[in-house]
Order: structure tokens, then C-alpha cells, then sequence
């Protein structure tokens, strides 16, 4: 078992051009936290690079998706009692700087999830395309009329979460295996899990395919928006029952 607190929960899918170069940038910060790869069924050589680095890797036999992996982390987590997890992109989009405040705000007790925004004031600024930042603002809009919650980052996938929600989204079927996103945020609000968002410094992809590349953030978006209408009948259901 180990001493730390926090497991950082680390997706890879084809990243062998950008992986190695975010593990040694997470390990020269030397945080209090483990460090776990999931490699989502990669064709290239994520595994291997992931491999000559002290840290731990768990391989999926073939590509499950984002949500799968991340529920493989949630797993590997509650099995070995980490109280907190920190999700961080294989991309080398995110900054390990980052991670110290989300820790802080977690151990503080103040939050349940803890996501980084690119779009606080103290956030360095970060150029969305046209499409994808059309998305943002309209799942924006979204979650606030649907929760009453205002969330400027939807899309983020940067966060600090405690046991208390990746032990719920452990379980079988209680996690989409694709894009866990604004229909899980809405979701957790309504599931009154406490949400708080700090700045982010994030950064353009260098190497290799973003998964919302091509024309994927709109067939991303009507997944998206069913779930969402899903989520939104079983809370109905659920307060009928209640």
C-alpha cells in the first residue's frame, strides 16, 4: 500500500509521441501522488514508453474508450483505498503546476471534484476552434438551466475527484465507456456532489490525433446530448419514486 494520498489517473490512447515526455514532466515535480497509465488497446508504442518509467501501467486488449479507462483507474483506486484521484491527459496539454491547487482544494474538504478551467481570469488564455468553443458555450448554457449550476469549463479534463464519487462511478454501467462529459457533470450536480473549479494553464497539442479531431465533436455532441436527456429522465424517475 502506498504512503500517497493521490493517484493520478492517466488515459493513453496512441500517445507514444507525447506520453514520455508528460510522465518525466509529472515526475520531475515530484508531487505527493502515484502515478497510473491506463493504455486504452494503443496500435503504436504507448505501452513500451509508458513502461521505462517508474510508474504503473495497466493495458486494456483492445480500445474500450476515454470512459472505460478512466473507470479502470476509478477501480484500480478504490481497490487499493486512494482517497483521492487527480485525471490528467496523455496529450501534454496539461500542467503538472496545476496539480498542487486541485490536491490543496480536495484534502481542504471544500470539494468533491475539483476540475482546472482554461477560461478563469487567472487562467492563461487558450484558443478554442470554432467549433469546439461553439460547444463549450452551449454546454455552458446547458448544465447552468438544467442545474442552475454555472460551470465554465465543461469540457475539461483536467480534475481532481474524491472517493466518495470515483467509488460510485466504479461500478458496473455507472460510467460511459466513451466521453464521460457534460452528462456526467450534470449528473454529479444533481447527485449533489460538490463542484469547484480552479485556473488551468493548458496547452495546444503538439504530436499525434486529438480524439475530437475531423468532423468527431459532432457526432460527440448528439452522443452527449442523449445522454444528457437520459440522465435527465432517470432523475425524474428517480425523484417520482423518492
Amino acid at each position: 500500500m502506498s504512503n500517497n494520498r493521490f493517484l493520478i489517473v492517466i488515459p493513453a490512447y496512441n500517445e507514444e509521441e507525447n506520453i514520455g515526455t508528460v510522465l518525466q514532466h509529472l515526475l520531475d515535480a515530484a508531487l505527493p501522488a502515484d502515478i497510473l497509465v491506463i493504455n486504452d488497446g494503443s496500435k503504436d508504442q504507448t505501452e513500451a514508453v509508458a513502461k521505462a518509467y517508474a510508474v504503473k501501467v495497466m493495458s486494456h486488449p483492445c480500445n474500450l474508450g476515454y470512459g472505460a479507462a478512466l473507470q479502470t483507474g476509478y477501480k484500480y483506486a478504490t481497490k487499493n483505498g486512494y482517497p483521492y484521484i487527480i485525471q490528467f491527459d496523455s496529450d501534454g496539454q496539461h500542467d503538472p503546476a496545476d496539480l498542487p491547487a486541485i490536491m490543496r482544494e480536495l484534502q481542504e474538504g471544500k470539494a468533491d471534484i475539483v476540475m482546472g478551467s482554461r477560461f478563469l481570469d487567472e487562467s492563461s488564455s487558450f484558443a478554442t476552434g470554432i467549433v469546439k468553443g461553439a460547444g463549450i458555450r452551449f454546454f455552458r448554457l446547458l448544465i447552468h438551466r438544467l442545474t442552475g449550476k454555472r460551470i465554465s469549463d465543461p469540457t475539461s479534463g483536467l480534475r481532481g475527484v474524491s472517493s466518495s464519487v470515483f467509488q460510485y462511478y466504479s461500478i458496473r454501467d455507472r460510467f460511459p465507456a466513451d466521453f464521460p462529459d457534460a452528462d456526467i457533470l450534470i449528473q454529479q450536480i444533481l447527485m449533489k456532489f460538490e463542484i469547484k473549479e480552479v485556473p488551468a494553464r493548458m496547452k495546444q497539442r503538439e504530436a499525434g490525433m486529438s480524439m475530437h479531431a475531423g468532423l468527431r465533436p459532432v457526432f460527440y455532441m448528439m452522443q452527449i446530448l442523449l445522454s444528457i436527456l437520459i440522465v435527465m429522465l432517470r432523475h425524474k424517475m428517480t425523484k417520482k419514486v423518492a
